[in-house]
């Protein structure tokens, strides 16, 4: 199979497992913006590698005994749900500070976020990357946290090696998981 072809089926399956997953939203956004060069193979591959093992991890701790497991396993998918929860938070905060005025009243229209009605913000953060089927909700959802990260102020694309290959012990949580890259780049 040709690679653009292959690349187009790899990525439909990375978007799913980030959304079973609960992958952090700047994650799914920094790696969604590969564009399917012959050099992106690795990177794909590595990306769905490590999707499959956490999702089969957290399917065989859903069907584990939590007396058995420890607190700590236990709460892998909660703190998953719980970091990303944050997330969107934080990028909630951004808005005000990274949109126009208008551009924000037309994303709260065009993601259909009430006109009257408490943390608009929120509501609408809490609306992208929340329908992995379709590829239309997932580049607008992109697009949208591009901005408020500010990925592109600079003028510069983002650089492969935000994520580089470290070959870790699963142990060590924070640093397999991405954990310190994305907190360090939301300042967290």
């Amino acid at each position: 199979m040709p690679w653009h072809l292959a690349f187009e089926d790899r990525r439909k399956q990375v978007i799913m497992l980030w959304h079973l997953c609960h992958v952090s939203i700047v994650h799914r956004t920094q790696f969604f913006l590969f564009r399917g060069d012959p050099a992106d193979q690795i990177y794909m591959e590595v990306e769905l590698r490590r999707l499959t093992w956490l999702e089969q991890h957290f399917s065989e701790l859903g069907n584990a005994s939590p007396a058995l497991l420890g607190d700590e396993s236990a709460g892998s998918v909660a703190s998953s749900i719980k970091a990303l929860k944050q997330e969107r938070e934080y990028l909630a905060k951004r808005v005000s500070s990274k949109l126009t005025v208008e551009e924000i009243e037309m994303l709260y229209l065009k993601w259909e976020v009430p006109a009257i009605g408490k943390q608009r913000r929120l509501q609408l953060v809490n609306k992208i990357w929340t329908d992995p089927l379709n590829i239309q909700h997932v580049h607008e959802s992109t697009e949208i946290v591009t901005k408020l990260v500010g990925f592109y102020e600079s003028g510069e694309h983002l650089s492969k090696e935000m994520f580089e290959l470290n070959f870790v012990n699963p142990s060590d949580k924070k640093s397999w998981m991405g954990g310190n890259l994305i907190s360090n780049l939301l300042h967290l």
